[in-house]
Order: structure tokens, then C-alpha cells, then sequence
């Protein structure tokens, strides 16, 4: 292959763990390139966080030649040809180049090639198909995709139906990567492929949904593109009555201006605040139990009066940590039950008091003469909420 184009050499490129590695590999040939993400982040000026590396090599041949130069090697995908690399803490996933054989949208089965194209033929978007070498040298196999990623179009490797046939994830992915990358309209062929496999979506494990839409709904922004899913009839039984778009993206905005992204109440705000709403989330998505946890710890917050004065907003810290208030709080503003200019000043509470501990315990009460059970847990509960009360002071 020839280079289509050429970007100066990124530091990843050129790291020691990295040119041991392709060094290892290549020898005096180019058996092995850089591939996916981290090429198609380059091109974009955007954080390079893991490497895939592609390579015509078997995975044998990458294990014997990787250990051979004291790589450590991990046979974590071995039956499809993948290895992961780990090198003075740094991983990576290497993949012999392949094609599929047979595809039911859950999984492949494979065979190995010796083909760029071919591998790339079997890749979901045309701007995951781009390689890159050590060099900074990128080839583009496809010959769509730099147009399509300078475009900033999100369009799948040949016929869209069936890319989405050979795994209906998929679907959610492409929504997924349009709101991470894309411009202007999506693709209608996609778009319409995606809609006629809308109903397989229910095929997959709860496992690959729940890390697909989680990472949806943790975009910068996600309300336009959970409003398009909804719109073609994608998850659309993750959308509820009470799901308000315009109170999630004043929340995101809000989140995202207090630098306080946080997972758990995006899913109360998709659930519009109703906690009957989120457990009916759990026929879709395996929801974390620490999620589980913070969402109730939200909604007790906001039962309790509201976070308008500086001994409310640490009453809530005090009961139920400073994440989940810090949250509360933010609702609160968009429901307008705080004030704009009070929330710089909670906020400073909410990241600095220092949490006082209840200065008395059940021993203290027994020198008082109580004896141990019911009446003591109640009376140390009323004296903890009268010190609360008081401003934490006895």
C-alpha cells in the first residue's frame, strides 16, 4: 500500500513500548499498522488513549515474536485472533487481519487474511478503517475513509444493513459515534438500516446494550442524539412520559459548566426524576447497584428542604455525601428552587466543609444511665438530629 496521507508523528507513535513492539512485529516488512481509534483521533486533534495495532501476522507468531523482546502477552481473544500486549504497564490489542465467514448480529465467526481491504471490509464505520504506521504515514483501504472523517460523516463500511446484520450493537454505536463525530444530518441510509434492526437491539446481552448507551448518555451533550434514537424508534422503551429533553440538557449544561458529569443522575434525569421509572430501567440495563445507591441518596435530597441556605446544603452533605448532593443541587437550580447566584457559594461547601463527626455514641448514653437496645438507638437518633439541627453544635 501506498500512503493517502501524511500527519506529523505523534509522541504515541514513537514511545519505547510502542516501537518495541512494532519493532518486534515488523522486522524489515510492514506486517503490523496501527488501526481504529487512534488513528481516526490523530487525524482529528483529539486525545489518543488506546492503541490497536492490525496485523497480517498469526496470533502465534505475534506471541512468539512479542515475547521474544520480554512483551508480556495475553491470549484475551485468542479464537478471533485478538492478543493483548502489556509492556511497562501499557496495553495493547493486537488483531490478526480477518474476514468473516458466518454472522448471526451477535457474533462472527472468522477466518484469518492476509488483506488489508478484507479486514477492513468487516470493520462498522468507513473512519474506524483507517491505518497509520510509525511513521505517520496513514492508508486509507476503503478510500472513504478520510473523506468521510474530514467530512465529519459517520458512514458505515459498504451496505449498512448488512454491517448492522453481522451485530446489531451496531445500531447503538452508530448513534453513539455520529454524537462523538458527526455533523449536520446523519446518514439516511444508516439511519434507515438502523430503524429496520431496531427491534434486534433486544437480541444482545443486557451486558453490550447497557455499555453502549451508558456511553451515549455520557456524551458531552446527549439530548439531541437520545432524541433522534427516539425518533427512529431506537431504545425507544427507555423513554418514559416523564422524560422532560429540555430539563436533561439544562442538566448536562449545568454538569458540564460545574465540571460535575455524573452517570447515575443522567439516569434519573432520563427516567424524569421518577424512581419507579428507573427500576423499569432494568429490563433493558444492568444498572450498578453503586448507581442504584446514589439515585436513592438524590431523591432523599430532594425530599428534605430545599438547598437554598447555607445549613440545608450541609445537612444533605452530612447525610448523603457531597457527589449526590452536588447533583441535588443542580436539579434544584433548573427547577429554580435554588438561586443562580447561591450556588457558586453551595458548591464551595458542598467540595470544602470538613464533615463534622457526632460527638456523642451509645457509651457516652450508658453513663447516663440508658441500657443497651431499642431506647438508646432512639434516643442517640434524636440527639444526632437536634445537633444537626442546631447547626452541628451541641
Amino acid at each position: 500500500m501506498t500512503p493517502d496521507k501524511t500527519i506529523d508523528i505523534q509522541d504515541w507513535m514513537v514511545s519505547e513500548e510502542v516501537k518495541i513492539i512494532m519493532a518486534a512485529l515488523n522486522g524489515d516488512a510492514r506486517h503490523a499498522l496501527f488501526v481504529g481509534g487512534c488513528v481516526r483521533n490523530a487525524l482529528l486533534g483529539v486525545e489518543v488513549s488506546d492503541i490497536d495495532i492490525a496485523t497480517m501476522l498469526m496470533p502465534e507468531i505475534v506471541t512468539e515474536k512479542l515475547e521474544a523482546v520480554s512483551v508480556k502477552v495475553v491470549p484475551t481473544g485468542i479464537e478471533h485472533g485478538t492478543v493483548t500486549a502489556v509492556h511497562n504497564k501499557k496495553v495493547f490489542e493486537i488483531t490478526t487481519l480477518r474476514k468473516d465467514v458466518a454472522t448471526d448480529g451477535r457474533r462472527a465467526t472468522v477466518e484469518f487474511a492476509q488483506s488489508w481491504l478484507d479486514d477492513a471490509q468487516r470493520r462498522d464505520f468507513t473512519m474506524n478503517t483507517l491505518l497509520a504506521d510509525c511513521d505517520g504515514n496513514i492508508f486509507d483501504p476503503t478510500g472513504k475513509g478520510l473523506a468521510d472523517l474530514q467530512a465529519k460523516r459517520v458512514v458505515f463500511v459498504g451496505e449498512p444493513k448488512q454491517r448492522i446484520a453481522e451485530d446489531y450493537l451496531r445500531v447503538l454505536r452508530f448513534f453513539r459515534f455520529h454524537a462523538l463525530y458527526g455533523e449536520g444530518k446523519p446518514d439516511e441510509q444508516a439511519l434507515s438500516a438502523c430503524e429496520d434492526a431496531a427491534d434486534n437491539i433486544s437480541t444482545l446481552s443486557k451486558e453490550r446494550i447497557t455499555q453502549e448507551f451508558f456511553k451515549i448518555l455520557s456524551v458531552h451533550q446527549p439530548t439531541e442524539i437520545l432524541q433522534l434514537m427516539f425518533d427512529h424508534q431506537i431504545l425507544s422503551e427507555v423513554k418514559f412520559s416523564a422524560y422532560d429533553s429540555e430539563f436533561m440538557k439544562h442538566f448536562c449544561i449545568f454538569q458540564n459548566r460545574y465540571g460535575l458529569a455524573f452517570l447515575a443522575s443522567r439516569l434519573l434525569a432520563l427516567a424524569g426524576l421518577d424512581l419507579t421509572n428507573v427500576q423499569a430501567l432494568a429490563q433493558f440495563l444492568l444498572i450498578p447497584k453503586v448507581f442504584v445507591k446514589d439515585i436513592d441518596a438524590i431523591s432523599n435530597i430532594l425530599d428534605l428542604p430545599d438547598l437554598s441556605s447555607e445549613q440545608n446544603v450541609k445537612v444533605a452533605v452530612y447525610k448523603f455525601g457531597r457527589v449526590t448532593t452536588a447533583q441535588a443541587l443542580i436539579i434544584e437550580l433548573i427547577q429554580d428552587r435554588v438561586m443562580n447566584g447561591f450556588a457558586p457559594k453551595a458548591l464551595d461547601i458542598i467540595q470544602k466543609w470538613d464533615i463534622p463527626n457526632f460527638p456523642i455514641n451509645g457509651d457516652d448514653l450508658m453513663r447516663e444511665g440508658f441500657k443497651p437496645g431499642p431506647e438508646l438507638g432512639q434516643e442517640l437518633a434524636q440527639l444526632e438530629e437536634a445537633w444537626i439541627a442546631r447547626g452541628f453544635k451541641l
